[in-house]
């Protein structure tokens, strides 16, 4: 095992000359990213940063959040990657609960940090991004600054990472990852994906979710990373052909969106070889697709507090079998368990899947009894239901948690219901995922109104979106009753099926 400084030092020394990362019009060499990373660690010590403190990172995709997160890492400090498209509302109750006391941030979030004088805790914020370009206050912390390693004793047990990840009781939880966790994820990841020395791998996902942890592999490996913050198709593509990209990070709407644009396109993307996709399943068509041109596609499947992916269809387990999520990386194990006796069940069984491996989380941020929930026996209990065929691979086919994933983005009810509740006018109500074919899910809040309310539609996703990020709300539709078992509790099941049964008589007409 090793941690995420020593990977960078031994990469730095073994391929000074390979690029590490091209973004924001700069490109740098393993050599020179390491000396910029020992660069930032230098002044964080200076700032009294220290082992153990939080580091808060408000940055787009560009090179300075990943030479923000390893010079912390260096230092034994913990990075708290912060979610850009989170509301000044939900980011207070993050930084709270997180007490980073340095935070940087791009100049375009500056709104985001509106209740930054509650923040005591916090000593420094310094701005980073403008456009993309770093902050002339940004660079000047690097200047005489020594680039040797900073002398600070870090082990592979220390925690060096907080990814927020909401839950069901709809406060953001905190999951807190070591160093040995990203580097068991960048073995088994490396070695699911065939991941090699020179490849170049862009990403356009963002760095604040767990899929931007392929810095580890990036190391590891000797590859390039090409973060980009560009979600069009004809510039993403553009940026295949430019920087010879040979693999992509991807969610499912964005393979959708660009399928068109590939197909009139006569350009030759000889260096590109496979998409890594996450989120929600992808129909065989679209895989088939993209197959025809030669480019393979990766289905993943885990969870931020198994430090990503722990799961991985690829093209040559077969595409009988691109309907299942694969089969559990190296050296992981993945188990179906009874949710009520907590015994494995047979194959075939549905059940809770388990998944035991290395990459499993420390715990939830100042949450043990959060922890103690999903943590039995060494086990990760992901909340999903699924079963494993007689051949092993793993089947996803709903979630125990009511989660909704809408465009590569996870929205827990409660947090939405919550607010919804607050509204004057509201009596009752339930959110739920309803299918959609581009962006796997659209949250709608079927809404019981209070006897001679007069609240409208509008009314309720204007309040509401003043406090949540607006994808977590896109539907409202007002009903006389909600669906309920004996215990009172609302048959989410029930809306959702009446909810397709609707969709498809729309098709049908």
């Amino acid at each position: 095992m090793a941690t995420l400084g020593q990977m960078l030092r031994h990469r730095a020394y073994f391929s000074p000359s390979l690029e590490a990362i091209v973004a924001g019009g700069q490109r740098y060499t393993y050599q020179q990213f390491d000396e910029r990373v020992n660069q930032l660690a230098h002044y964080l010590l200076a700032a009294n940063i220290k082992k153990g403190d939080r580091v808060g990172i408000l940055c787009k995709n560009n090179h300075p959040f990943p030479t923000i997160l390893l010079a912390a890492a260096k230092i034994g400090a913990i990075a708290v990657p912060l979610n850009w498209r989170l509301t000044p509302h939900e980011l207070d109750y993050i930084i709270k609960d997180s007490k980073p006391k340095v935070i940087f941030y791009d100049e375009e979030y500056e709104q985001l940090l509106a209740s930054s004088s509650e923040w005591y805790f916090v000593s420094t914020m310094i701005k980073v991004g403008r456009g993309v370009n770093t902050h002339p206050s940004f660079e000047a912390l690097l200047l005489n600054r020594p680039m040797t390693e900073p002398l600070v004793s870090v082990a592979e047990e220390d925690e060096t990472l907080i990814i927020y990840t909401s839950g069901t009781s709809g406060h953001p939880k905190g999951v807190v990852c070591t160093h040995k966790n990203l580097y068991a994820t960048a073995i088994a990841n490396g070695l699911a994906l065939e991941f090699h020395y020179g490849a170049r791998y862009m990403l356009p996902t963002p760095f604040f979710h767990i899929s931007g942890l392929i810095l580890a592999c990036m190391l590891l490996y000797g590859m390039t990373i090409i973060p980009t913050s560009n979600f069009d198709p004809v510039e993403l593509w553009d940026l295949i052909e430019a920087e010879n990209v040979t693999y992509m990070m991807s969610v499912p709407h964005l393979l959708i969106y660009m399928l068109p644009e590939l197909l009139k396109s006569d350009r030759n993307y000889h260096s590109f070889k496979s998409f890594v996709c996450g989120g929600t399943k992808l129909p065989e068509t679209l895989i088939r697709q993209y197959d025809s041109f030669g480019f393979s596609i990766y289905q993943a499947y885990g969870q931020t507090e198994g430090t990503g992916a722990f799961c991985y269809w690829t093209p040559r387990m077969g595409i009988h079998k691109c309907h299942t999520v694969g089969k559990p990386v190296f050296p992981g194990e993945i188990k179906i368990f009874n949710p009520n006796t907590g015994q494995e069940v047979l194959a075939g069984e549905v059940g809770e899947i388990g998944y035991h491996g290395p990459q499993i989380f420390k715990g939830y941020w100042n949450k043990p009894e959060e922890t103690q929930k999903v943590l039995r026996n060494g086990w990760l209990l992901t909340g999903d239901a699924g079963k494993l065929d007689e051949d092993g691979f793993l089947h996803v086919l709903d979630r125990y948690k009511d989660l909704i994933i809408c465009g590569g983005e996870n929205i827990y009810p409660a947090q939405v219901e919550e607010v919804i509740r607050q509204i004057d006018g509201v009596a009752e109500v339930a959110l739920v995922g309803i299918p959609h074919k581009i962006w796997g899910e659209l949250p709608r809040a079927y809404v019981i109104r209070k006897p001679d309310a007069s609240i409208s539609v509008e009314d309720i996703l204007v309040k509401t979106q003043e406090k949540i990020a607006h994808y977590k709300l896109t539907e409202v539709v007002f009903v006389d009753q909600l669906p309920k078992n004996s215990f009172g509790k609302v048959l989410k099941r029930v809306l959702r099926e009446e909810a397709i049964k609707e969709i498809e008589l729309t098709t049908e007409q």
